[in-house]
């Protein structure tokens, strides 16, 4: 149930940078379109890693990778408590994800 719903952010937060409507963020950030689609590729391809059999580790490290550089990014430009807890739980749920796919 967590690995789908982690999906579903990471599947959405891609898509949103593809289609552009993100842009203005990373305008506003001073990052560029080609970091905005960089990030919207390492998002799909952890998503990737995510769900093939061996390598769901490295898949959440690369998600949770991307999720402390959103983190920091919010943080640093002071962008809403909603926006900064968006992110925060996004990161527990994938480390929760973690601990049970590692728990024996």
């Amino acid at each position: 149930m967590l690995k789908l719903l982690i999906s579903l952010i990471f599947a959405g937060a891609a898509l949103q940078k593809f289609t552009g409507k993100v842009a203005p963020n990373w305008d506003r950030w001073r990052y560029s379109r080609r970091f905005m689609y960089a990030t919207g590729i390492a998002e799909v391809s952890a998503l990737a890693a995510f769900w093939w059999p061996g390598l769901e580790l490295v898949g959440a490290a690369g998600l949770a990778l991307v999720l402390l550089g959103a983190l920091a990014t919010l943080i640093s430009h002071r962008e809403g408590v909603r926006h900064i807890a968006l992110a925060a739980l996004t990161l527990l749920v994938v480390l929760a994800q973690v601990y049970r796919s590692t728990a024996v």
